[in-house]
């Protein structure tokens, strides 16, 4: 009987772990894009092949998640002249495209074979 009762906590427990979705530690903006690049490549497929980060942050606006879209804007800019232009790396983690890739993931978890633009 505790076996029963331990193995359907093991169960709920991974299950429950399996659908949550942590945001990643990433060193610099570079390594943020990196992991956003890789969660629009696998959860967001109406994208179109060599899709650029202005198209893709417009894309996703209409997703409905919920994060400091100037913010993003202005990481983007920053990043896209790095690595573009020749500047310097922007200071800071890239914090809010982890939070999309974050909230992208969590909102389409399970669903990834089913994800549709909501535009």
């Amino acid at each position: 009987m505790a076996v029963d009762g331990a193995a359907a906590v093991a169960l709920i427990v991974g299950f429950y772990g399996l659908r949550s979705v942590r945001p990643p530690v990433v060193k610099d903006v570079g390594d943020a894009f990196q992991v956003l690049n890789r969660t629009i490549e696998r959860f967001v497929p109406d994208l179109p092949v060599g899709f650029t980060w202005g198209e893709a942050v417009e894309h996703l606006k209409g997703y409905g998640v919920e994060i400091n879209w100037p913010k993003m804007e202005s990481t983007l800019a920053g990043y896209e002249a790095y690595r573009y232009g020749g500047r310097e790396m922007p200071k800071g983690s890239g914090e809010e495209a982890i939070l999309l890739s974050t909230q992208i993931r969590r909102k389409l978890i399970g669903h990834r074979n089913k994800a549709k633009s909501p535009v």
